[in-house]
């Protein structure tokens, strides 16, 4: 088994974590995270994450004020799945980031 981990920088303040555990091809375990940083004080905060745990593949929208909504991830397996979370935190980083702003500013 082969670990894979990352950061994938968007710009200076969003960030991707990317970790994944592959044998044989096939990826087993993944974890991809965008995470933000949203002042010049304040650490780096998980907006939304794709990953694995509890045995299956979802998304999990991270709430600053409310409970983690999590979504099953309806792909043919974790090789897809994978893609899927990237190609989605790349291409959508910026809408996440602004959904996540306006959250915090509605305590």
């Amino acid at each position: 088994m082969r670990i894979v981990e990352f950061h994938r920088f968007l710009n200076d303040n969003n960030a991707l974590r990317v970790r994944f555990e592959v044998e044989r091809g096939q990826v087993l375990k993944f974890v991809v995270q965008l995470e933000c940083h949203f002042g010049d004080d304040e650490a780096w905060m998980p907006v939304i994450r794709y990953d694995t745990a509890h045995g299956f593949a979802h998304c999990d929208k991270l709430y600053p004020y409310e409970p983690i909504i999590k979504t099953k991830m309806e792909t043919k397996g974790h090789n897809e799945a994978l893609n899927v979370a990237m190609n989605d935190l790349v291409d959508n980083w910026s809408k996440y980031r602004r959904r996540y702003e306006e959250w915090l500013r509605s305590k």
